[in-house]
């Protein structure tokens, strides 16, 4: 390492922890004041770049259901029934509760391809700088190109992340495939646009590309970031708003586990769970953090919210918090479950029941509008009362390392013979959510589990339902296990049995505005009947 380099990269990265509440650079810049020309013969390109990825998972939309990532997770957790609404006064999110998904497929298709383009341009800015390498002497380095290996270990990862997605909401999962009598090689998915498709950006379209090769874009993209980050690791991370190795490691993890390559997904969650800072969630914390502070150890990914940040109504907590001034406050609860929630209390020993309906609780009849209300999970620390928050500045959570013990416990147990290790994971988190005196109940419940493989798959899916609940997994989770689902009475839609194979509802069509423009996608009957 060049002498002073961990030093002056700490500075650099001061001064970019203060830039990223403020920099959006979304597209090249336009207008009056400075042309795309003029912007790349600025000092610090690169680091702007970088920096402007970061808006794009929460810049507002234009509506108060659309805030980026937080809007995406909310709105995919009501689709799969998970949450629940069941008044509709002021109407945001309703389709998503209805089962409407035509209307939120073209805002997916946008944000995560307005990410990829982001991406695609910070790699050819990165390659102005001569492509990293990953064996280098650092006595022959510029700080400057010793950053851009970092930067470049972002892009790909927020590339990578933004083709999971993708991959996850416009494809059918692995099993679907294999029922429907298809495979990841002969199913399409969605275009690939990588940093030579972009470099000129004249770029009209590109045609679907195979299941796996998405797959194997995702792959390589994280590989790539996980080997960068790892051989640039001088550089500090600037905020946990910025993505690192564990971030990575976390994202390719999850897209081994849908994709069914179950011991990949073990080894990388494993990976991870033994090398990051991060530590799980304690029993003393279960109800107490509100999920609104990013400075939390178990968060691996997060945005700190500020007042330049912060998009107020339209936000995840604008719409969940009832002690702030909020949606649900005024009476459109965007709550758990009816019958989930009754899953949780059967148990006896989960102290997770508590993260919904305390104030219904505390007020009776009078507040039961607010009875599955997730007031004991998302909730402002700055106001003990009803909507007395009108700040909203809670932080917004997108990565915990609760989940990578869950995707540890799922391969484990879908590998066979590792039931042991699959329970040994769950138990990591679930040992850590118990009421005090619940204990012995707690234990029982372990040990059938330890006996029954079905059971064990069960508390595997339980968990994801309850502990990520709110957090954008469970649309997935409900894809992933294939298992139907009855709703509870708190919701508006009038089909209460929602089964995954229903491809029109939980596999999104790509939406009208590709398939009108894009020379290489057509709305055909052929691309109709495949999204059926």
């Amino acid at each position: 390492m060049k002498k002073n380099m961990k030093t002056k990269l700490y500075i650099l990265a001061i001064f970019a922890a203060v830039a990223l509440v403020s920099c959006d650079l979304n597209q090249y810049p336009q207008g009056d004041n400075i042309t795309k020309d003029q912007f790349e013969e600025m000092d610090d390109v690169l680091g702007m770049w970088a920096r402007g990825t970061y808006p794009l998972l929460y810049t507002y939309g234009g509506d108060h259901d659309v805030f980026g990532q937080r809007s995406v997770d909310l709105a995919t957790d009501l689709l799969c029934g998970d949450v629940a609404m069941k008044s509709q006064r002021y109407g945001w999110f309703v389709s998503d509760e209805q089962g409407l998904t035509y209307q939120r497929a073209g805002y997916y298709w946008s944000l995560y391809y307005n990410v990829i383009r982001h991406c695609n341009i910070g790699i050819n800015y990165v390659d102005k700088f001569g492509h990293p390498e990953l064996d280098f002497n650092p006595e022959t380095m510029t700080d400057e190109q010793y950053l851009a290996g970092n930067y470049y270990a972002q892009f790909l990862t927020m590339r990578g992340w933004a083709y999971a997605a993708l991959q996850r909401f416009f494809c059918k999962t692995v099993d679907q495939l294999t029922e429907s009598g298809s495979d990841i090689y002969t199913e399409l998915s969605v275009p690939i646009y990588t940093e030579e498709a972009t470099l000129g950006d004249t770029i009209l379209g590109a045609p679907r590309a195979t299941a796996a090769d998405v797959y194997l874009r995702i792959e390589q993209d994280l590989l790539d970031a996980i080997d960068y980050f790892e051989a640039y690791d001088a550089v500090p991370r600037a905020s946990k708003l910025q993505v690192n190795v564990d971030v990575a490691r976390m994202i390719l993890a999850y897209s081994y586990l849908n994709k069914g390559e179950n011991e990949k997904a073990l080894e990388v969650a494993e990976d991870l769970i033994e090398t990051t800072p991060a530590t799980l969630l304690s029993n003393k914390e279960v109800l107490t953090t509100g999920f609104n502070d990013v400075k939390h150890s178990n968060w691996i990914w997060g945005q700190d919210v500020n007042i330049e940040t912060t998009t107020s109504l339209a936000s995840f907590f604008g719409q969940c918090d009832i002690y702030s001034y909020s949606y649900a406050s005024a009476g459109d609860v965007k709550g758990i479950d009816a019958n989930l929630l009754k899953e949780i209390t059967a148990l006896g020993w989960d102290i997770r029941e508590n993260w919904w309906g305390n104030y219904y609780r505390a007020n009776g009849s009078s507040a039961a509008d607010y009875q599955y209300a997730p007031d004991g999970k998302f909730y402002s620390a700055a106001s003990t009362e009803l909507q007395g928050d009108r700040d909203w500045l809670s932080d917004h959570v997108f990565m915990r390392l609760e989940t990578a013990y869950l995707i540890a416990a799922e391969a484990a147990w879908r590998m066979g013979g590792k039931d042991a290790e699959a329970l040994n994971y769950l138990d990591q988190i679930t040992s850590k959510r118990i009421k005090e005196g619940a204990e012995t109940a707690y234990a029982d419940y372990k040990n059938a589990l330890a006996m029954d493989h079905k059971a064990l798959g069960e508390a595997i899916r339980y968990n994801w339902r309850v502990e990520l609940w709110g957090e954008g997994y469970g649309l997935q989770t409900f894809r992933r296990w294939g298992e139907t689902v009855t709703l509870g009475e708190n919701h508006l839609r009038m089909n209460k049995t929602l089964v995954p194979s229903t491809i029109r509802i939980f596999t999104f069509v790509i939406p009208s505005s590709e398939t009108n423009y894009n020379p290489y996608i057509r709305p055909t009957t052929e691309m109709a009947l495949d999204n059926n």
